[in-house]
């Protein structure tokens, strides 16, 4: 598994978002046209904890995001998104036993830069009565890795309250690591990702609907990272996981308009794999419009994991088949607080916001067995501008 989620996951999870969209809440400006621009600085904290080597200083991504939705007729729309980030700090490499048996970070150096390009593009067309088909594809660059992804989409009206929806996705996506014969990497695999989603969502009152779905994702090929090391005993090993994963989430989303200005998001999702995990995603966010065009979306979101079967910081013996010590595969819980602020100027909109995040193992739901000290917590700035036009 590498530090990129896959393009097929991430052409799904928004096609499944997006099917609430129309709730949210509804666009003043009009038009039938709109361009966006977003720059978002994500920002790790240093490690404080002692380091047995590396630079303790984490990753810090710059991305520039741009946008553009527009008609095409009465019954099309093609949204197109280009983002390019760089990214540049250290990252945790492996684990090592440290006093007591505590184990200390061995983390790169802070001269890693990297920048990657994506683009996604959707069509949809829309019959009518909430009868909509979206045909989806992106595809993302880096240095090291290639991803391709396609997908599709349909929400089907069942009665005037209720709409089913469906989509399918699929990804192929391709790693060449650097420095793979210094370092004994692979030097070349590949991944593919299959999607599945279905939802049905439920108009409950002029004021609330709900949906609930189910996602299932399935990864086969190479999931391991060619960047992590693990400590077997004496020796240092690469980071080796099954070569295949399977996922199963459940999803539920609830809007509320509590008048014509004010509205509560609520949004839950339970997941699973057969890596043996599970975890658990709750959050709140909630719309308020004021007078000359503001808007304020205060939010909080909190997540917790539990450690796949195979993770540890280290192992004592090769007694087993696969190895990690990477800490997104490890136990922890997160806690997140977020705010943003929207200006409307007649056709134009100006957005702004910040996002704090903290995990900690000692905020995870239930026992966690294992240390995981590469936890993260980062600060998040975003700032935004679009404009609408017939």
């Amino acid at each position: 598994m590498s530090t990129r989620p896959s393009a097929s996951l991430s052409l799904l999870l928004g096609a499944s978002a997006a099917l609430l969209g129309k709730f949210a809440q509804a666009d003043e400006a009009g038009g039938a046209h709109s361009v966006g621009y977003r720059f978002n600085v994500y920002d790790e904290d240093a490690i404080s904890a002692p380091v047995a080597e590396g630079d303790p200083r984490r990753y810090r991504v710059d991305t520039q995001q741009f946008a553009l939705d527009t008609a095409l007729g009465n019954r099309n729309t093609l949204s197109v998104n280009a983002v390019h980030e760089v990214m540049s700090g250290s990252s945790p490499w492996y684990l090592v036993p440290g006093p007591d048996n505590k184990p200390l970070e061995v983390l790169s150096g802070a001269t890693i830069r990297d920048h990657r390009s994506a683009v996604t593009a959707a069509f949809t067309h829309d019959a009518g009565n909430n009868d909509t088909t979206s045909i989806n594809a992106a595809y993302s660059q880096e240095r090291d890795y290639h991803a391709t992804a396609l997908g599709a989409e349909h929400t089907l009206p069942l009665s005037s309250a209720l709409t089913l929806g469906f989509g399918a996705s699929y990804s192929h996506d391709l790693l060449r690591p650097t420095d793979a014969l210094l370092y004994h990497r692979v030097e070349r695999a590949q991944k593919n990702t299959a999607s599945l989603f279905g939802s049905l969502s439920w108009v409950l009152s002029k004021a609330a609907v709900i949906e609930s779905g189910v996602q299932f994702n399935y990864q086969t090929g190479y999931l391991s990272d060619p960047y992590k090391l693990i400590v077997i005993g004496d020796s240092l090993q690469a980071d080796t996981r099954p070569d295949t994963r399977s996922e199963a989430a459940w999803l539920v989303r609830y809007r509320y308009a509590v008048n014509t200005d004010a509205a509560l998001h609520a949004d839950t999702r339970l997941a699973a794999n057969s890596w043996g995990q599970h975890s658990l995603t709750a959050q709140l966010a909630w719309y308020q419009r004021f007078a000359g065009g503001w808007q304020l979306v205060p939010g909080v979101r909190y997540y917790t994991q539990d450690s796949a079967r195979f993770y540890a910081p280290f192992f004592a013996t090769p007694d087993e088949r696969y190895f990690s010590s990477d800490y997104r595969l490890g136990g922890f819980g997160a806690l997140s607080a977020n705010l943003s602020v929207r200006k409307r100027f007649g056709r134009w909109e100006l957005t702004a916001g910040a996002e704090r995040y903290h995990a900690t193992t000692g905020l995870a739901l239930g026992q966690v067995d294992a240390a995981n000290p590469g936890t993260i917590s980062y600060t998040r700035l975003f700032a935004g501008l679009d404009f609408h036009f017939d």
